[in-house]
């Protein structure tokens, strides 16, 4: 659910411009374990923040890997 100025594609868009690929790729690899876990605590997943922070590249891959696993489309490594 995106609220305020983040309703509009466009302004969500040119914020994650202004973001690190770090920050981009711990982002997504959190928004994909959240749908693979309902519920699961923010502490339980402190594992993916030094994952993105030295490996933005194989979060990103993981988090990608992990939408596709999710909407059944067939996954290929980017690596």
């Amino acid at each position: 659910m995106h609220l305020g100025h983040y309703r509009d594609p466009a302004a969500r868009e040119e914020a994650a411009g202004l973001l690190t690929p770090p920050l981009l790729a711990h982002a997504a690899l959190l928004a994909e374990l959240a749908h693979l876990a309902p519920g699961v605590g923010v502490d339980q997943l402190a594992f993916a923040a030094p994952l993105a922070t030295t490996e933005p590249k194989v979060a990103g891959v993981l988090a990608d890997f992990l939408a596709r696993a999710r909407s059944g489309v067939s996954c290929d490594s980017d690596l």
